[in-house]
């Protein structure tokens, strides 16, 4: 996901919250010496393991940018890349992206999708409850694996259609599952009828190719029905 300057900005007003965190970054001769690689790996796992989520690197908790020199950046991305792919297990793909908000004040924005199994980190098992990360109890982690496992095996007309939202939906597609009753509020009607999946994070996404225009199922790489 592609978050403008304006939309960073404002959540820099805002604060940290269950998607956004901010890490202050302390470097020893261009290296990042703090936090520990441990602390990033339970950090960005607690992501991976809830609904995913951005960390703002080089940003305190007030919100201030630090900024870094384009030789501190590069240690930092080679650093995150190293406990994404290493340090957490199974491994995980993050998107590292450049920005300055301010003139001569750069920092890197990591963005974190939901996973699709549990990640482990040396710290355990963390997810992420509000602003912070919170290890899970036995109990979560063997609801979170079984869920992350279903998920696995589900059919193709039953996954939901990824990077996709109500807004995306193909109105002439759409009609044909509506009832004179359910076009009054087209949105419940899908999820009442799982053509819609509803997550934690308020964001709808189809559960069915069918309510997708042609242009939306070759954008997230699904096959054309024949």
């Amino acid at each position: 996901m592609n978050h403008s300057n304006e939309e960073i900005l404002h959540q820099l007003r805002l604060g940290g919250d269950s998607h956004w965190e901010f890490k202050q970054v302390e470097f020893r001769d261009d290296q990042p010496a703090n936090p520990s690689r441990n602390d990033w790996a339970d950090e960005i796992a607690a992501f991976a393991n809830t609904d995913g989520g951005m960390v703002l690197c080089g940003v305190t908790d007030s919100g201030d940018v630090q900024g870094m020199t384009r030789r501190q950046m590069d240690e930092m991305e080679r650093l995150l890349v190293e406990v994404c792919t290493d340090t957490i297990k199974p491994p995980i793909r993050p998107v590292i992206l450049r920005k300055e908000l301010e003139e001569g004040k750069p920092f890197l924005l990591l963005e974190v999708s939901q996973g699709h199994t549990r990640h482990d980190s040396p710290g355990g098992s963390f997810h992420r409850v509000g602003s912070s990360k919170r290890r899970m109890t036995s109990d979560e982690r063997l609801q979170l694996a079984q869920r992350r496992e279903q998920t696995r095996f589900l059919w193709f007309d039953k996954q939901a259609v990824h990077g996709t939202g109500f807004g995306t939906l193909y109105d002439t597609l759409c009609k044909q599952f509506l009832s004179s009753e359910g076009a009054i509020n087209p949105k419940l009607a899908l999820e009442k009828m799982r053509l819609l999946s509803r997550g934690r994070t308020v964001r709808c996404k189809p559960l069915c190719p069918g309510c997708c225009s042609a242009e939306e199922l070759l954008r997230y790489g699904y096959p054309m029905p024949a």
